[in-house]
């Protein structure tokens, strides 16, 4: 066990490329979570993007209500000035 621990010692602290080598590793892993993590952003921002996007129709909708409305009061105040 103690000769494992020593091994494991030499190469991390002597062999100069080993631990270029994991430090190397551990740098593009963190790299890959991060990239991977953006990904995922984006494609949250995209969903709510074309949910939150009005359409034409919302907009012919929306306006045909205001025609409506407009209408109802018209009649509405005419019914009231003829009870008076």
């Amino acid at each position: 066990m103690l000769d494992i621990k020593n091994y494991t010692h030499t190469l991390v602290t002597e062999e100069m490329n080993l631990g270029n080598l994991i430090e190397n590793a551990v740098k593009e892993m963190a790299r890959q979570e991060a990239k991977e993590e953006d990904e995922d952003i984006e494609e949250e921002i995209d969903s709510y993007e074309d949910a939150d996007a009005l359409k034409e129709e919302d907009f012919e909708e929306y306006w045909e209500f205001i025609e409506d409305e407009l209408d109802e009061d018209a009649e509405m105040l005419k019914s009231y000035e003829e009870g008076e």
